[in-house]
């Protein structure tokens, strides 16, 4: 059984990864989820956002939200990368929200991973998940999660669209 099911399609049997560094933790981010991986740049941070929002992005002639991945996970705020920090543009994959792409911080540039199917993967016990993670387990002897875009972009919703 796979665990890619980006498009509601039928599942498939490998997948291109990329394995972010979000600080506390590595995200397995598959890669049709991916728009661009950018430079740390400016944002413009707004009163009304919520806390785990670190404010508004120019992309691509867009004003996208860029969100503090380890804010809305643990409610602890990201670590400063420094130079080290990159943006990862996503695109959005569920409907509901005003928002096509989204953004989250990362520590330096990627790594490339093929997952396939019949990958030796062992899973975490479900009960000690965190928020916005699907499934989390230990690949190649690296531990990663597979991030829950579905609940990643409910909290969305939370965020005005005036930009």
């Amino acid at each position: 059984m796979s665990l890619f099911f980006l498009d509601h399609k039928s599942p498939v049997a490998q997948i291109d990864c990329l394995s972010i560094n979000i600080g506390q933790s590595n995200l397995l981010v598959p890669m049709p989820a991916v728009a661009e991986i950018v430079l740390n740049q400016d944002f413009v941070v707004e009163e009304q956002s919520p806390q785990w929002m670190f404010g508004w992005i120019n992309w691509r002639n867009l004003s996208i939200p860029l969100i503090d991945f380890a804010a809305l996970q643990q409610e602890q705020p990201c670590i400063d990368f420094g130079n080290n920090t990159r943006i990862m543009v996503l695109n959005s994959l569920v409907e509901g929200h005003p928002h096509r792409y989204y953004a989250i911080v990362c520590k330096g540039f990627p790594h490339t991973l093929r997952v396939e199917e019949d990958s030796a993967l062992s899973a975490q016990n479900e009960e000690t998940m965190e928020a916005c993670i699907s499934v989390s387990f230990a690949l190649d002897g690296h531990q990663l999660e597979l991030p829950d875009f579905e609940e990643i972009e409910t909290h969305l919703r939370e965020i005005p669209n005036n930009h």
